[in-house]
């Protein structure tokens, strides 16, 4: 199979989530941060950061699970329908493990039905989705939080994390490595 029509099955993945309900959200969470003087070994919350970073997203459906994960194209990385079963699972995300954590993601992340999903690529992969669900929007990005050595984010886009915003206005204005402009829909 060509890479395009790979592209185009996953891209397809994630629009077969129209119409369908979700219940509930769990993650596996990435520290922001880590090693801080002040809040201590992981920092997983920043006022200044309008995401929750993610090494993998599982949509509880009425009539299912949805993974939601990253997978490597060459030099970018992309979202694809993950079927790795470890995000259900608290007990793997506990030590070593310590720069993640497990979280149910209920009172972060719409819930409801779906009612829109838009598909974006970007560098051969699937860089971004956009969902309504329960009327509320939820914008995905294949991107990660970086700390620098001065302590400051920096944000990569098509790397190896799952990036959720809610408000997808903030991720408009996020201070990206490298630009959005060339988004294209799948």
């Amino acid at each position: 199979m060509d890479e395009e029509a790979w592209r185009a099955d996953r891209a397809r993945e994630f629009a077969s989530l129209n119409g369908r309900h979700v219940q509930s959200w769990i993650g596996v969470e990435f520290a922001l941060r880590e090693n801080t003087p002040d809040a201590g070994p992981h920092v997983f919350r920043d006022p200044a950061v309008p995401c929750l970073q993610l090494w993998g997203l599982q949509a509880v459906l009425a009539d299912g699970r949805f993974g939601i994960g990253t997978y490597q194209h060459h030099d970018c990385w992309g979202l694809w329908k993950d079927t790795d079963t470890r995000v259900q699972d608290p007990d793997h995300w506990r030590e070593p493990h310590s720069g993640t954590r497990w979280r149910v993601l209920d009172d972060e992340l719409p819930v409801g039905p779906i009612t829109e999903v838009t598909v974006y690529g970007d560098e051969g992969v699937v860089a971004e989705v956009r969902l309504t669900i329960g009327g509320r929007p939820l914008l995905l990005v294949a991107g990660e939080a970086d700390e620098t050595w001065s302590g400051e984010l920096q944000f990569l886009r098509l790397d190896e994390s799952v990036l959720a915003f809610t408000d997808p206005a903030k991720a408009a204005g996020m201070p990206w490595t490298t630009p959005r402009g060339r988004l294209e829909i799948l």
